[in-house]
């Protein structure tokens, strides 16, 4: 009996990916110090940037308080939105 040459080449493939995956490594696991600076970095910009803003804005200056609160709300509403599309698609 003539073994399937298309279940061979796919076995080969497969056995290939599976080699190659356990020798790379990902980006961040190589340069794990670089990509953890620019993650803080990009943080702390934001976070310093996002204050600036409120500080302009008298509503949000006059009201921490209310920007807690919706902060809080729109974590809440994309914990959920996060989930849901989770169990959608796993």
């Amino acid at each position: 009996m003539i073994p399937d040459p298309v279940k061979h080449i796919e076995d080969l493939a497969k056995n290939a990916n599976t080699f190659m995956k356990s020798k790379t490594k990902g980006v961040f696991e190589r340069y794990p110090i670089l990509f953890s600076s620019l993650i803080i970095f990009g943080v702390v910009a934001v976070m310093h940037g996002f204050e600036s803003i409120i500080e302009y804005v008298p509503f949000f200056h006059e009201h921490p308080g209310r920007v807690f609160i919706i902060g809080l709300t729109v974590l809440i509403f994309t914990g959920s939105l996060y989930k849901k599309l989770n169990q959608k698609f796993h």
